[in-house]
Order: structure tokens, then C-alpha cells, then sequence
């Protein structure tokens, strides 16, 4: 049986959580406490913040989702943790403050639901190859939003995937998907980008403007991105209809095993505002993303 969710809101003073015009956070119902205790990171790393996920040094030395401590399965935080995945913020570039609290709980919803395998079918096991998970739910209005979870490896160092991850312009020669990729905005570890894909199977064209953060330490970086409210027109003008689509959160937690060998746990939960059933885009969905993989190994093979 599939969940039933209200769709992702854009801002709303309904909405339980809202932005006010200083762009801090405001929760009328105790909530804003919640998020505070669960995002309580300095300017150094997500590492070791968090009450709730605790790095030591042994942790550190495993580099493993099973050894970050307990999740919380409080009931209230799972409901305030889906509140915030469902949220579409506005931004203000001119505010970084606001943008670095809104990247911090980012990395924090990520590091909490990442861990979590309960709902999933898993449609392929190719041990550190490829592994992927998948699981649907759908809004009121008959959007299926995906939920990806997957894992791969690939042959280079931290600092050359990060290097990569930032070249836009080469990600979007490797992956013909791509109708347009551009940075809108970056200041340090924090970037606004906006991505619009060409038609692919099923899909017509869509875009998204979104948030990035990377935090990095050491061996283990977290790389997250998620949909924004914020007036932007392409440099580069689409050439047909597009719909905006939404990353209610993605991201990617990524650690060096060997020498030159990173292994990457991926998430990626996003609205593409379709109605087809599950049954007959799960298989492609993996698909593509293998094919994306690929891409990847095959530029750092070169490499």
C-alpha cells in the first residue's frame, strides 16, 4: 500500500512551518525547538554536531552508517523531520545566515533518513558495484514522488570527486540529458544552481533551482541539495515547455575506503509532478541512474 502525503507546500501561512520576512524559521507549535536540538553544528563540520548522530573516533576509522548511534524514532520527530522534507523555503542570497541554517538542517534530515532501508524494495544487489532501493508515495493530487536509495563506488579520491562535482559545465558534457546547468550563486560551502533536463523517456523537459551544500572531513564528505523558492531566469532560455520539479531532499554521503576507491550512499526523494503508477517507472528510474554511473566510472577510469 502506498503512503498518502499532502504535497510538498510551498510557503503558506497555513503552512506549520513558515518563513518570515527575516528569513528565520518560525514554528508556532515547538517545533523550531526540535529542529535547533537536531542541528547543533559549528562552522568546522557536520561531524560529531549532533547529539543524535555521534561520531567517534572509531566511528571515524569504520566509516559506516551502522555505527552513527541511535536515530531517533520518536514519533513527533518523524512527523517534524517529513515537515521539513516537505517544505519549499524562499531564500535570500543577501542573508547567509538563513541559507547556512537551512543547509546545516538539510544535512541533518539527510543523515537521519538516509539510514533508514523500511519501506523500500530493493531491485538490485551488485554488492559495492551497485546496490538500489526504491519506494513510492503519492500527494493529493496523484503525483507519485519518488524515494530513491543507492549505493556505488568508484575509482579516485575524495578530492577529485568533490573537484568533479563542482565542474558543472563537465557534468553536464558527460551526462546529454542536460539541456542546461548553471550556478546562480555560491559563497563557500553553499550554492544555488538551476538544472533543467531535455525529455527523457516518459518525461518531458523539467528543471529545478535548488540549494547545495558540501561539508567535508577529512576522509568522509556529505553533499546536499534541496528545492528553494527564489526568482531566477536562466541565462540559457528553455527551447519547449518545462515543468519545475522539486528535490524535496536529496543527497550523498561519500567516504574514501582505499588508496583511491570512494564509496557513495545516495538519496534522492523528488516530486517530477507525474502520475504514472510505480510499476512502470521504477525500472527505468534505476536505469538511468546506472547509466549515469557509468558515465562516472568511465571519466575517472580516463582519468
Amino acid at each position: 500500500m502506498q503512503l498518502f502525503r499532502q504535497r510538498a507546500p510551498f510557503i503558506d501561512p497555513s503552512h506549520e512551518l513558515v518563513q518570515v520576512s527575516d528569513n528565520t524559521f518560525r514554528n508556532d507549535d515547538g517545533l523550531q525547538d526540535k529542529l535547533n536540538k537536531t542541528s547543533n553544528f559549528n562552522d568546522d563540520s557536520f561531524i560529531g554536531k549532533d547529539p543524535k548522530i555521534e561520531f567517534n573516533d572509531e566511528m571515524e576509522n569504520k566509516a559506516d552508517f551502522q555505527d552513527i548511534s541511535q536515530r531517533s524514532t520518536d514519533t513527533s520527530d518523524h512527523v517534524f523531520l517529513r515537515q521539513f522534507i516537505d517544505l519549499i523555503p524562499a531564500v535570500d542570497v543577501d542573508d547567509i545566515d538563513s541559507i547556512r541554517e537551512l543547509g546545516d538542517k538539510s544535512v541533518t534530515a539527510f543523515i537521519q533518513i538516509v539510514q533508514s532501508l523500511e519501506g523500500y524494495e530493493q531491485l538490485e544487489n551488485n554488492n559495492d558495484e551497485f546496490s538500489f532501493w526504491i519506494k513510492y508515495v503519492e500527494t493529493q493530487e496523484k503525483f507519485q514522488i519518488s524515494i530513491m536509495r543507492y549505493t556505488y563506488t568508484l575509482n579516485t579520491t575524495l578530492d577529485n570527486y568533490l573537484a568533479f562535482m563542482a565542474d558543472i559545465d563537465l557534468q553536464a558534457k558527460l551526462d546529454n540529458s542536460i539541456d542546461c546547468y548553471e550556478n546562480v550563486w555560491n559563497q563557500d560551502e553553499y550554492g544555488i544552481l538551476y538544472l533543467r533536463y531535455k525529455k527523457i523517456l516518459f518525461m518531458d523537459p523539467r528543471d529545478f533551482l535548488f540549494i547545495k551544500k558540501t561539508d567535508r572531513k577529512e576522509d568522509m564528505a556529505i553533499e546536499i541539495s534541496k528545492s528553494i523558492n527564489y526568482e531566477y531566469i536562466p541565462k540559457n532560455a528553455a527551447s519547449k515547455s518545462t515543468t519545475r520539479a522539486l528535490l524535496l531532499l536529496t543527497g550523498n554521503y561519500v567516504r574514501q575506503i582505499d588508496d583511491n576507491k570512494l564509496e557513495i550512499t545516495c538519496y534522492a526523494e523528488s516530486n517530477m509532478k507525474l502520475k504514472l503508477k510505480p510499476v512502470m517507472t521504477k525500472a527505468a528510474s534505476k536505469n538511468e541512474i546506472k547509466k549515469i554511473i557509468k558515465k562516472y566510472r568511465d571519466h575517472f577510469n580516463q582519468n
